[in-house]
């Protein structure tokens, strides 16, 4: 696939200062991997004064292996945003949970439907017992989960992230219940074929990279942002500039200011050599 220029309202020639990269159907390849071609492009930004920032719906643990197997030193924004803390100082810069009260009310919910629910806290996950759904995640992330029996038990408790996971073909009018039932109280996004995903509603991509970039006093129309999913709907609108990678979401392809190669056909790397190096 060639990459499609959407919008050349970023000239290549402008310094990029910061980069960041969503994982899953983006950097991360279908088998879940950093490809050569993609550590080797990252590796460069690094060389060239680019703060490489990784930014994910992960946990902070899963995205953890990923930043050090590339050989980054920088902060990590995990949990849709939710968190951001440093790869190697472990220094908390942003963590905003999920209240309380509206916690317990998702999992009322899905004991009262059912529903796998993921429930993140303390950068640890449990589940109510370990099934397929289960099983799924952790092949995906690397992260195994705790059985507790009944997620009612942490009534109280505030978690960084709570995740449905569920058929692909019966997501769609599970997502707009959700939507509408608690859109209010919650940020709530689909995130993978098989995810309802559930943050406080300060929570975005987009907060946590302007927040990060002025932390860091770089503006953000130096900043280039990666992604493929709904979730990385305002992450790319509030980048300098946009890339949607080739096996985007329509959406996503649509707020982008340029289109890649997909993520199994290097499409970062291809980006960053075209816009950036």
């Amino acid at each position: 696939m060639q990459p499609e220029t959407v919008n050349a309202r970023f000239a290549p020639r402008r310094k990029c200062r910061l980069a960041a990269f969503d994982l899953d159907g983006t950097l991360l390849n279908s088998a879940h991997e950093v490809s050569s071609e993609h550590r080797a492009a990252l590796q460069e930004l690094v060389k060239n004064d680019v703060l490489v920032v990784l930014i994910s719906g992960r946990m902070h643990r899963s995205i953890q292996p990923i930043s050090d197997a590339i050989g980054l030193e920088n902060p990590i924004i995990s949990y849709n945003g939710g968190m951001v803390k440093h790869a190697t100082t472990g220094e908390v810069y942003h963590h905003t949970p999920v209240p309380a009260d509206a916690a317990m009310a998702i999992v009322n919910e899905c004991v009262a439907q059912d529903l796998h629910l993921n429930y993140c806290l303390n950068d640890e996950l449990y589940v109510a017992v370990r099934n397929e759904w289960s099983a799924l995640y952790e092949c995906r992330t690397g992260v195994p989960a705790t059985p507790v029996g009944d997620l009612r038990e942490l009534s109280g408790e505030t978690p960084t992230k709570m995740l449905i996971i569920h058929a692909p073909e019966e997501l769609p009018p599970l997502l707009a219940h959700f939507k509408t039932a608690y859109g209010e109280a919650l940020y709530v996004t689909q995130t993978q074929a098989e995810y309802i995903e559930f943050m406080n509603p300060a929570v975005t991509k987009g907060r946590a990279l302007t927040a990060l970039a002025s932390q860091f006093d770089i503006p953000m129309e130096t900043v280039v942002a990666f992604g493929d999913s709904y979730n990385d709907e305002t992450l790319l609108k509030v980048a300098g500039f946009g890339v949607a990678m080739g096996n985007a979401v329509a959406p996503i392809k649509a707020c982008a200011d340029y289109i890649t190669a997909t993520n199994d056909e290097n499409g970062v790397a291809q980006a960053i050599w075209e816009l950036i190096l």
